[in-house]
């Protein structure tokens, strides 16, 4: 039986670690952003709240579900050696791409 001293720290527990975690989430997309120059490629807007990371050749849905845990290490490092794989593009910008090369998911 939890007495309400064991139930407390419990929940802080959950609630620093759901606080580190969206801030290592966070701290690796903000060094993206920083590395892929940060603006869309296609209308240079710099709102980093609305740059995703695009997959120039397509493919991120698979890319990022066979990887969630090394994720942005490997666009990390297939950035710094110049793969050119990743770019950033604004959330419109990047669903106009989606729709014209027609990379939309069927489910």
């Amino acid at each position: 039986m939890l007495n309400k001293k064991n139930y407390n720290y419990q929940l802080d527990y959950r609630r620093k670690k759901l606080f580190n975690t969206k801030e290592w989430y966070r701290r690796k997309r903000l060094a993206v952003l920083s590395l892929l120059g940060n603006k869309c490629v296609m209308c240079g807007i710099d709102d980093f709240r609305v740059l995703q990371i695009d997959h120039i050749q397509g493919g991120g849905y698979k890319d990022k579900k066979s990887r969630t845990e090394a994720y942005w290490t490997t666009v990390i490092n297939s950035v710094l050696k110049k793969e050119n794989k990743y770019q950033l593009l604004c959330a419109n910008c990047n669903w106009i791409k989606r729709f014209e090369n027609n990379e939309v998911r069927k489910k």
